[in-house]
């Protein structure tokens, strides 16, 4: 049974919300730039709406991993001790 990696578990989680927040950074930034209410503007606008509203995403994401960390480990346990104990004779 495979078994799952903790540490690239969160390198993950972190890759991925900083590369949310830097795109909603830039974003922004061109937003700011161009002209008020311009076709473009509007455009960078709605970008970093949609990206600020998959921010919350990654608490989910977070949730759900550690609950299949969780998994993981106890059938890995439960399973090596079934092994263990071996068949019972009565």
């Amino acid at each position: 049974m495979a078994s799952f990696n903790l540490q690239s578990f969160i390198i993950s989680v972190v890759i991925v919300g900083v590369t949310l927040v830097i795109g909603i950074y830039i974003a922004d930034q061109i937003g700011d730039q161009l002209k008020d209410d311009s076709a473009a503007q509007n455009a960078a606008e709605e970008v970093v709406t949609a990206l600020s509203t998959g921010t919350s995403w990654i608490s989910i994401l977070v949730v759900v991993g550690f609950a299949t960390i969780i998994l993981t480990m106890l059938t890995s346990g439960l399973g090596s001790a079934a092994a263990e104990a071996g068949t019972p004779y009565y």
